[in-house]
């Protein structure tokens, strides 16, 4: 019995050595796939940015709601009079951050289609935009470079 084993393990392991062969023919002309890129530093670095962006929308959230010692600073009254000297009121800080909310989750939403842009023209059209928000969200202080 154990010389019949023996075989058996022979004959399996000749089966595992030779080159599996094909029983069917290809079928038409053979085809070549175009070759594709991956840039992974790319996608990291955009992840890296998401990250930044996630964060700077938790602060401005924060900087949406009034404290009371903001609002009694920063009144609608004292804003009034000391406009002269640049001041402005906690509802017109509560705008300002609203507005910068509004403009990084849309500066996230191109990110996340940057990732994986379609065509050369749609990730050029995508960075174009980022600028343009970028731009948009830092003179929102800056009331001249708004004019």
């Amino acid at each position: 019995m154990t010389a019949s084993c023996g075989q058996c393990l022979a004959a399996e392991e000749a089966k595992a050595t030779e080159p599996a062969k094909s029983t069917s023919a290809p079928v038409g002309p053979t085809i070549d796939l175009p070759t594709m890129k991956v840039q992974e530093k790319r996608i990291k670095a955009i992840d890296v940015e998401l990250k930044k962006i996630d964060r700077q929308i938790v602060r401005e959230k924060k900087q949406m709601k009034s404290t009371n010692l903001d609002k009694s600073l920063n009144s609608d009254k004292v804003s009034n009079a000391a406009a002269i000297f640049g001041g402005n009121s906690a509802a017109h800080l509560a705008a300002v951050a609203a507005s910068r909310v509004a403009l990084l989750e849309q500066e996230r939403t191109l990110l996340e289609r940057l990732k994986f842009p379609r065509t050369e023209e749609d990730q050029a059209l995508v960075e174009k935009e980022l600028v343009n928000i970028r731009t948009t969200r830092r003179n929102l202080d800056n009331v001249p470079a708004q004019r």
